[in-house]
Order: C-alpha cells, then sequence, then structure tokens
C-alpha cells in the first residue's frame, strides 16, 4: 500500500461482496423457478403427455446445468481473488527493529 492512497474499508468490501452473492443466488433460484413454472406450463398446454414430460425434463436439466456452471464460476473467481490477496500483516512487534 502506498503512502497517498487510503487504507480500505474492510466492511465497506465486505458488505459489496456479500451483495454481489446476494444477487447471485436470487438468480439462481429465478432461473429455478423460472424453469419450474416453464415445465409446469407445458405439461399442462399440451396434449402429448409422454413428449412435453420430456421436454420439461430437458428444460430442467438445462436449468441444473446453468446453476452448476454459475456456481462453479463463482468459486474458481472466489479462489483467485484469495490467491491474489496479500498475506494478513502480523500484528505486534516488527522482527526487523
Amino acid at each position: 500500500m502506498s503512502m497517498a492512497e487510503p487504507p480500505r474499508d474492510s466492511s465497506h468490501v465486505h458488505m459489496r461482496r456479500r451483495s454481489k452473492l446476494n444477487r447471485r443466488r436470487r438468480l439462481a433460484r429465478l432461473d429455478v423457478g423460472l424453469g419450474l413454472l416453464v415445465a409446469l406450463v407445458l405439461l399442462l398446454a399440451t396434449p402429448g403427455l409422454a413428449i412435453a414430460a420430456i421436454v420439461a425434463l430437458i428444460v430442467l436439466v438445462a436449468c441444473v446445468i446453468s446453476f452448476l456452471v454459475q456456481r462453479r464460476a463463482a468459486r474458481r473467481s472466489a479462489r483467485q481473488r484469495e490467491d491474489e490477496s496479500p498475506p494478513p500483516r502480523a500484528r505486534g512487534r516488527r522482527a526487523d527493529g
């Protein structure tokens, strides 16, 4: 950290990360909810129940795959951020004098 740069407020950073995670969770729930709704409408609206069930299953599988890909990407980016962050500074007396 340079002397010209003020120290960052860690609570603000944590609040931003938490809001991003909450947004991702809401979007994932919305994806699953929309997939279930489309599957239900498809089952009720089409006369061929077997065909509708197959299409509904395909839609649900697509939603699950989307959810897993998004979750994997989030874990990967969190791991990269963790690797890039500097190690915590030791408290107390410094060893160099």
